[in-house]
């Protein structure tokens, strides 16, 4: 499923939309008119809410997880229309599994969850119950961004922007409403809020004002208006290529970039090689390698961990093409367009590139403030930043 398009058509005049995440494909399919981006919209928040409920989640895990598995998918899709995927509303009408439901399902083979389900939430708050209470009052906030770009064999930026997503984990007492204000509020293009958002208060103060689910969830994603962009990379990534005869050669050189001195963790570069490589050799001395020659043939490349200041990391790849069996390609050897598009074909074409920067901001928007109404005791609040590597790619 790595190599299939998102979407496909089917048999029977229906259109089949699937996302993979991990070991699962979630696949839905289409017989009627539908906008694709709801279909991925709702498969992605089918996978958030399993595994909110469920954990890990593997073929083994739904299988022990069947029947609150199936209550969910009843509650999230009704007669083929999406309901809801947001969990807030989804405890109240599915209830978590615990060890003992499971202990005793698989013993009578009779589902329990619906003998014990919750009540219903009917306020004008459904996403949140009526009398919540925690031992200790948390708030906590992750600001998100990821940074996709298309960086060319000098390490110049072809393209460049920047999204991010707002998340929460509330563990809040009573029915609290919380105001968000952040320092640059007008950079942000393109926001989509959670429901429990009053949309009017941030359209006309460009302040976040919300009664919050209890426990985790996704308060917004936006992008970064293309005029506020100073198109800055944590990391800098600069390839060159040769070849001679059957040789091919590629060299990588990566150095640290502007990220206000934070630590550049989890760095990965994968390069794909051409289907006709062997005998693939890899050099570096710094960070770890490994050659994978199943399916189609790429390297990657790990380095912990990389700090302002640090001297530029090199890595070089070295392998071998096959010649060309094929008839067509033997006829026309003599013609300069078919030798230029041989040679681009046994040459790697980009590496993709993956980090991630702690306490870091790229786009620089941050929290301003958090205060609280209605509620009158002491909350503990918390904000951490993180930049990733959304698509990130060189191209040779």
């Amino acid at each position: 499923m790595n190599d299939a398009e998102p979407i496909w058509s089917a048999p029977l005049s229906s259109v089949c939309i699937h996302i993979q995440r991990r070991e699962l494909v979630y696949l839905g399919i289409i017989s009627q008119e539908v906008l694709p981006l709801e279909v991925l919209e709702l498969l992605d928040g089918v996978d958030q809410a399993l595994t909110e409920y469920i954990g890990l989640l593997s073929d083994i895990t739904i299988k022990e997880n069947f029947t609150t598995v199936y209550q969910l998918l009843s509650e999230m899709v009704d007669s083929g229309s999406a309901v809801t995927t947001d969990t807030s509303v989804l405890r109240g009408l599915v209830p978590v599994p615990s060890l003992v439901n499971r202990v005793i399902e698989n013993v009578s083979g009779i589902g329990i969850g619906s003998e014990q389900r919750p009540d219903v939430n009917t306020s004008s708050t459904p996403w949140r119950a009526q009398g919540i209470r925690h031992s200790n009052n948390e708030f906590f906030l992750d600001f998100v961004e990821r940074i996709d770009t298309i960086v060319d064999a000098n390490g110049s930026v072809v393209s460049y922007d920047i999204s991010g997503d707002i998340g929460c984990k509330s563990k809040l007492s009573g029915m609290p409403d919380l105001l968000l204000a952040l320092n640059k509020p007008e950079t942000m293009d393109d926001v989509a809020f959670h429901p429990c958002v009053r949309i009017n208060k941030w359209e006309s103060e460009g302040i976040i004002g919300f009664v919050p689910p209890d426990g985790q969830f996704k308060l917004a994603s936006f992008h970064v208006a293309s005029e506020s962009l100073r198109r800055t990379l944590p990391l800098y990534v600069s390839a060159a290529t040769s070849r001679q005869d059957s040789s091919r050669t590629i060299d990588l050189t990566i150095e640290p970039g502007q990220c206000e001195g934070k630590p550049i963790e989890k760095v990965q570069i994968r390069v794909p090689l051409p289907p006709s490589a062997y005998n693939i050799r890899v050099q570096c001395k710094t960070g770890t390698h490994t050659v994978s020659t199943a399916r189609t043939p790429q390297v990657e490349w790990s380095i912990k961990s990389l700090k302002q200041g640090d001297q530029s990391s090199r890595v070089t790849i070295q392998y071998l093409v096959r010649p060309s069996a094929s008839p067509a390609s033997s006829i026309s050897k003599s013609s300069p367009h078919s030798s230029s598009a041989d040679q681009k074909q046994d040459m790697a074409q980009a590496g993709f590139v993956d980090f991630e920067v702690a306490g870091y901001s790229v786009s620089s928007i941050k929290v301003d403030s958090l205060r609280m109404l209605r509620e009158s005791y002491k909350l503990f609040k918390g904000v951490r930043y993180v930049t990733k590597a959304g698509s990130f790619q060189v191209r040779f």
